[in-house]
Parts: C-alpha cells; sequence; structure tokens
C-alpha cells in the first residue's frame, strides 16, 4: 500500500503515519537564511548612496530596510527578488532633494539599466516617497519595470510626473521582449502628483494582468489612472479624487474589472472644447469586460458653468461612464449597478455606448441608478444593448 507523502506544516518534524499505525520521523528541510540590510540615513544627500549601497550588498531573497528620514539626489535602483520597507510609513520618509530633478525616485533595474527584459519581482512596503514637486521637476515617484511585484501601504506625495508609472520602455525606450505582468498594488496613497496618480505606458502589449485596488488619488494634475493597456487589469475599492482630467481612463480593455470604486470628481480642469470622463474604456475583442458598482459623482457644479456664452451652454462636456469604442472583431462589456449623480445640465451624459471602426459591441445595461444628467444615456449604430438575462 502507498505510503502519505511527508508534509512540513510550520516548520516543525512531520510525522507519516504508516498503514500499520508506526509513524516514520521525517527531519525537516530547513530554508535558506534570508538577509537582512539595514540602511540608515543620515537625512542628507549622500543618503542615496548609503541606500544604493545596502542595496547592491543584499542577496537574492533578502530584505533591505530603510531607516529615515532620508533625503536622495540619485535614482535609487531596486534590484529583484527583494524586499524594500521601511519601518513605518511615518518614520522612513525618503524625500528628494531640492533641485535633483531625477527621472525617477525609486526604479526597477532593467528600466534604469535599458534591458530588453523585466525584472525579477520586488515588495516594497510601508514607507513615503516624497517627491518635492515645488522643488523639482519630471520625477516619477515609483518607476515600475517588475514582473509579479507587491506595493502595499505606501504613500507618494508630490511627485512632479507621475505618482506611480508602470513602464514598458525603459530609461533610454527600450522596450520589452517578454511580459510585466501578475502584480498587485494595493493600500497606497498617491497625492498632488503632477502628471497622473497611477499611469501605464504600454506602446507593445506587455504590461496586463495588474491588480489595483484599496487605494486613494487626489488632487493629480493630470488623470487619476490612465493606462494604454488595461487588459486583464482589475481596478477596485479605489477612492479617486480632485481631478483635473479624467478619473480612470482605460484603453484596450480586455476582460478588464472596474468595480466598487467611488470618484468623487473629475473634469476640475474645465478645459474648453474637451470631454471628460469618470470611467471611459475602449474595448478589444474576444473578451469581456465588467464595470459594476461604482459611484461617479461631480460636485464641483461650477465647472459645468465656464467658458459659456450668452444663450449658450458651456463647450466642455462630463460623460460620468463610457465604451466609446471597440479596437477590433466585437466588444463585450457588462455595466451593471453603477450610481451617476449630476447637475442636470446638457453638457453632461451618464452613460455612452459606441462602437468605433469595430465591428459591434455587445453591452448588458441594467440596474444603474442615472440622475440629474441632461443626457441619461447615448447609444451608438452598431451597438446591441440588452438587460441580460
Amino acid at each position: 500500500m502507498p505510503q502519505p507523502c511527508p508534509r512540513q506544516i510550520g516548520g516543525a518534524i512531520a510525522l507519516t503515519l504508516a498503514a500499520s499505525g508506526s509513524a516514520a520521523v521525517i527531519m525537516p528541510v530547513l530554508p535558506a537564511t534570508a538577509t537582512r540590510v539595514d540602511a540608515t540615513c543620515a537625512n542628507a544627500v549622500g543618503d542615496a548612496r548609503i541606500i544604493q549601497a545596502a542595496i547592491d550588498s543584499s542577496k537574492e531573497g533578502g530584505e533591505v530596510v530603510f531607516k529615515g528620514p532620508c533625503l536622495i539626489n540619485k535614482t535609487i535602483t531596486l534590484r529583484g527578488r527583494r524586499t524594500y520597507r521601511g519601518d513605518a510609513k511615518a518614520g522612513t520618509v525618503i524625500k528628494q532633494a531640492d533641485g535633483a530633478n531625477l527621472p525617477a525616485m525609486l526604479a526597477s533595474e532593467s528600466w534604469v539599466t535599458n534591458q530588453p527584459y523585466s525584472s525579477d519581482p520586488v515588495r516594497i512596503e510601508r514607507l513615503t516617497l516624497d517627491g518635492n514637486r515645488d522643488h523639482n521637476t519630471g520625477t516619477v515617484g515609483l518607476m515600475l519595470r517588475s514582473w509579479d511585484t507587491r506595493v502595499y501601504d505606501v504613500d507618494i506625495l508630490g511627485a512632479p510626473a507621475d505618482g506611480i508609472r508602470i513602464s514598458n520602455p525603459s530609461k533610454n525606450g527600450t522596450t520589452l521582449r517578454n511580459t510585466m505582468v501578475n502584480s498587485v498594488i494595493s493600500d497606497v496613497y498617491i497625492e498632488r502628483s503632477g502628471g497622473s496618480g497611477l499611469k501605464v505606458v504600454d506602446p507593445g502589449n506587455a504590461v496586463s494582468d495588474w491588480t489595483f485596488q484599496r487605494s486613494w488619488i487626489g488632487f493629480s494634475g493630470a488623470s487619476a489612472i490612465e493606462t494604454d493597456n488595461a487588459a486583464g487589469w482589475t481596478f477596485s475599492d479605489l477612492h479617486l479624487y480632485a481631478t483635473p482630467k479624467n478619473a480612470i481612463d482605460a484603453h484596450r480593455c480586455f476582460g478588464t474589472s472596474i468595480r466598487n470604486n467611488y470618484i468623487e470628481d473629475f473634469g476640475t480642469k474645465a478645459t474648453a472644447k474637451q470631454t471628460y470622463y469618470g470611467i471611459r474604456c475602449d474595448l478589444q475583442g474576444e473578451a469581456g469586460t465588467t464595470i459594476s458598482n461604482n459611484r461617479i459623482h461631480k460636485f464641483g457644479a461650477d465647472t459645468l458653468t465656464q467658458s459659456k456664452k450668452p444663450g449658450q451652454q458651456p463647450d466642455i462636456r462630463f460623460v460620468y461612464l463610457a465604451l466609446d469604442a471597440v479596437n477590433y472583431g466585437a466588444g463585450h462589456a457588462t455595466v451593471t449597478g453603477n450610481t451617476i449623480l449630476g447637475h442636470g445640465t446638457r453638457q453632461e451624459t451618464g452613460l455612452l455606448f459606441r462602437r468605433g471602426k469595430g465591428d459591434r459591441m455587445s453591452i448588458v445595461s441594467t440596474g444603474n441608478l442615472v440622475d440629474d444628467v441632461g443626457t441619461p444615456r447615448t447609444t451608438g449604430p452598431g451597438v446591441r444593448l440588452t438587460s441580460g438575462y
């Protein structure tokens, strides 16, 4: 009779019971000792060298602990297969020095070294990045170009460019020959970015299948979330507020999920002859996308009257939820349980469905509340709209 396989539980000795009732003692296989390296800063510009030396001396599988406050004047290169953490967000603050104008504060190794392959996984947690936007230009807070990555419990404040950028192109524009997938960003707070809070730059099809959840983005310079490639992404439980342009601007949606987000305001920039979106997706063919249970508001009623000519409505448009194109083939999406509340002007559209250049668009739209919006829903030709089964 075959014997059951031994199983190690909690590092204790595993006992495998034989059919006769006797016990065989299996000695555990001890894990390799993980290394920890502390980077203790002096709150001076030399801290970048201290941090980088600690990272370069660390081993794969190890942990680099930042002891702040830290002041940096060089981009910190994150090597793969390591955990990077602070002792706490309030205690470990990494600030960009005045006039450093770095391309990025923290960046994946493959982005810095211009490799054609994504970096190995990293984990980043329990720290604050201060981009010092008032005294710098062009800096991304956290530049990611690694797969299977985790970012937890991080604050990114005042990045001169984007708060977090996930980039297919490297520093000199080298694009990836492989993919950058299976990653999670969670419980982060991004505020006062000069660009977008979260931006995905992907001219190819490398950055897919990420999760961005349980986070806050406010007072960005552009959109809260802007992504070239939303394929396989989940955006959930986000609070997006005080956004000058679009709250969620997601392109190439393919098996994408956008759910349970609270959009407190969007389009606060209100530039003439522009359209601003609460949630916007264009669809790829051959896969379904779901947009559900989002609360989309536009509390800033003053932007609805800017650029207004006597006797005319302003030439600014606000669309609360849009599926405005199919890029190829047939696009499929479910739009359910969303709550949209506007101000009753003709500038506002609640739901917008348009096929674009694709063959057709098939949409289930049901259970959505659209109140006080001039045009509750616009449906273009080639769109098949049903309430489902």
